[in-house]
């Protein structure tokens, strides 16, 4: 097979739940070799379309057509045999297992002879050997970094002798260092002829990565694109179906008077000897790889974990949370980077979800003034515009964009002056995200002080007034938004 060769063709490809279309006659072709970047919103049919090659799900009608051949009425098993695989979000290892046994899981007989551990362990170590990669074969999965079990998801795609390999958000938990090792790892499969369909909402990666870019909108192809003839901004509006001026919408506002300081501050292990101060008004960035200490100083200021020493005063009082419950009465709030581990509860409908935490707030002697919790919450949720399908609905079942809308209505529904926001945009499409940065700079303008924890370098350097750089739980540099650059952090960073 030539290199251009049509490895994948999508023809006319529809699906409908329940009479609902969530794909509305979808092509799209795919050569051997090539990166192809599938974006759109959340909902727009992506991960629906993930599942109808892989045979998850059966479309309505049309035909997808791998190696010539079409895949109707194959099982998944059969399809994974003939060369597609797919790595999800939510990564498919067992932690319980080692490396090894990880990759050949469901593959222990080759040739009819079955592997022992020896052979496979053998048989990974040369797998590693060739893409020089070095982690340790007889690892236990779940003492291994998100990172590493990415490698290791992908590892065993390329051990299934897979030609087609689709990845549903790769980069969401890496930091950027490790994203870069990532655009190695995939440049070298493509290098050997493995073509890679991945969804991103992050235009960089979006850029940086694909050689054509296909763009779903409500379930419909908008058309695809090769790099030169889009760029980020008409591609967001591709996406989103209307013009957006800028994706970072700007404000001009007065820095204020100071709100919170922090004096040589530690919590030992996570960082030591932190000093920083925050105003009225402003957006202080926190930047660093991931486990370099920038949440865990998140997370002592909200009273979650305890200082080792150092001060913290806010509006020139000491202050000494024991527990966020004071954190909030002090007037903080924080919005946590992990949603589904520490902000919503899914079986819980809007309304309780934006309350948790608030309930004294509507306590009537020895009941819930359920009929005013409901009242501020709709009007936060207008105010935010959370679009939902009724009242009463299960957060669960709302966008992820969405979600994040209602935790961020549960710290406003307090009013704080303080917001510590951990990757606030984390895993929403790009859409959400422009509503997040225009709903973090109007907070700004009304004088909140905002701490922003992020690993999006643009979106740390465009929404930041200043810029600090933790690296292994060091403070390494403090930068204005003009001083700031990202060679400059990673420098920092990496340090």
């Amino acid at each position: 097979m030539a290199m251009q060769d049509c490895l994948l063709k999508i023809k006319g490809i529809s699906l409908e739940f329940s009479g609902t279309p969530i794909l509305k006659s979808v092509n799209l072709s795919l050569n051997q070799g090539e990166i192809h970047a599938l974006v759109g919103e959340n909902g727009a049919g992506k991960s629906s379309l993930f599942k109808c090659i892989l045979g998850i799900i059966s479309p309505s009608q049309g035909e997808i057509i791998f190696l010539n051949e079409s895949l109707s009425g194959y099982p998944i098993r059969e399809i994974l045999r003939k060369g597609i695989a797919m790595i999800h979000q939510e990564l498919m290892l067992i932690p319980e297992l080692t490396v090894a046994e990880n990759i050949f899981l469901g593959r222990e007989s080759i040739a009819g002879k079955r592997m022992g551990l020896r052979e496979i362990n053998e048989a990974t170590s040369d797998l590693f050997q060739e893409y020089e990669l070095d982690i340790p074969v007889g690892a236990f999965v779940k003492d291994l970094s998100i990172a590493h079990q990415q490698i290791i998801e992908i590892m065993r795609s390329v051990s299934q002798k897979a030609c087609l390999i689709l990845m549903d958000e790769p980069t969401s938990s890496l930091t950027e260092k490790e994203v870069i090792f990532f655009k190695q790892l995939i440049f070298r499969l493509k290098s050997e002829g493995i073509s890679i369909v991945f969804t991103s909402h992050k235009m960089d990666e979006v850029f940086g990565f694909s050689d054509k870019i296909s763009v779903l909108r409500d379930g419909e192809m908008v058309g695809t694109f090769s790099k030169v003839e889009v760029n980020p901004m008409s591609l967001v509006q591709k996406m989103v179906g209307r013009e957006m001026k800028d994706f970072y919408p700007k404000a001009l506002s007065e820095v204020g008077q100071q709100i919170l300081r922090v004096d040589d501050l530690s919590c030992v292990p996570h960082f030591e000897h932190v000093n920083f101060t925050l105003c009225a008004g402003e957006v202080l960035g926190l930047s660093g790889l991931v486990g370099a200490g920038r949440s865990d100083i998140g997370q002592v200021l909200f009273g979650i974990k305890k200082k080792t020493s150092g001060q913290m005063s806010l509006k020139g009082q000491a202050y000494n949370p024991e527990n966020p419950s004071e954190a909030l009465q002090a007037g903080l709030g924080y919005l946590g980077e992990d949603r589904k581990e520490m902000g919503i509860i899914p079986e819980m409908n809007i309304t309780e979800n934006m309350s948790l935490g608030l309930l004294d707030t509507y306590r009537k002697f020895f009941f819930v003034d359920q009929t005013r919790e409901s009242a501020d919450s709709i009007d936060m949720q207008a105010q935010l515009s959370i679009h939902s399908a009724k009242e009463g609905q299960r957060i669960q079942n709302l966008s992820g964009g969405n979600q994040q809308k209602v935790l961020f209505g549960r710290i406003l529904l307090n009013n704080p002056e303080v917001l510590i926001l951990d990757e606030p945009t984390r895993g929403i499409d790009v859409m959400s995200k422009f509503e997040i940065y225009t709903l973090i700079l109007a907070l700004k303008k009304q004088g909140k002080a905002i701490l922003l924890i992020s690993s999006d370098l643009p979106e740390l350097l465009a929404m930041s007034d200043r810029v600090i750089v933790i690296s292994k739980g060091k403070q390494m540099a403090e930068m204005t938004r003009e001083e700031a650059s990202p060679e400059k952090i990673l420098e920092y960073a990496l340090h």
